[in-house]
Order: C-alpha cells, then sequence, then structure tokens
C-alpha cells in the first residue's frame, strides 16, 4: 500500500491544476497561490518518498515530470490570458518544452537514458 504513495501524490498534482486555473480566472490569487504551494510540496514529498523508500515505479518517471510541466504550463497559460505576465513569458516556456521533446524524440530507440 505504502509503495503507492508517491503516485497518489503525483496525481493529487493532476488533480490540483484545475483548481489553480480556476482560483487564477476567479481573481484568487492567493487561493490560487495556496493550491500551487501545495502542488509544489506533493512534488517535493513524492520524489523524496519514491527515493528513499525505493518505491520508483515507470508510472512516477512518466507522469511525475508530465504533471510538473502541465501545471507550469497551465499555470503560465492562465496568467498569460488574464494579462498578469505577458505572453512572451508562456512562449518561451512553450518553445523549451517543444525542443526538450524533439531532443527526447531523437534519442528515442537508443541506449541513452533521458531523465526528467
Amino acid at each position: 500500500m505504502f509503495k503507492h504513495v508517491p503516485n497518489i501524490l503525483t496525481i493529487i498534482r493532476f488533480l490540483l491544476i484545475p483548481f489553480i486555473v480556476l482560483a487564477i480566472f476567479q481573481n484568487q490569487y492567493i487561493l490560487a497561490f495556496v493550491f500551487f504551494t501545495i502542488s509544489g510540496i506533493t512534488d517535493v514529498a513524492d520524489g523524496y518518498i519514491a527515493r528513499k523508500f525505493n518505491f520508483i515505479t515507470n508510472f512516477g518517471k512518466l507522469m511525475d515530470p508530465l504533471a510538473d510541466k502541465l501545471t507550469q504550463i497551465a499555470t503560465l497559460g492562465s496568467l498569460a490570458i488574464t494579462g498578469i505576465i505577458p505572453l512572451w513569458i508562456l512562449i518561451i516556456v512553450l518553445i523549451k518544452e517543444f525542443i526538450m521533446i524533439v531532443g527526447a524524440s531523437f534519442l528515442y530507440g537508443k541506449d541513452v537514458v533521458v531523465y526528467s
């Protein structure tokens, strides 16, 4: 049962994304910050627990970085749409993520292991 705790924390991060976005669109920035902080704490906790107790799973290897990226992009996207940050910040992050995906695609199938 305990070996699933890191994955549960990762799923919680996915579930927090709509609450962060909704709070931003409703101008509830403190609430958005609270949800974002909880997301960050669960990120640190799941990584610590997974490594400390060797609960590392293939699900976690894939979904943990995805939860990070989706949280980041959804938050920046919401802030850009509401005009709080300039759009170019979101564009730079999206370009960086695209380049990372393209780079990983070239390494896929080779004997190179790419960690998040």
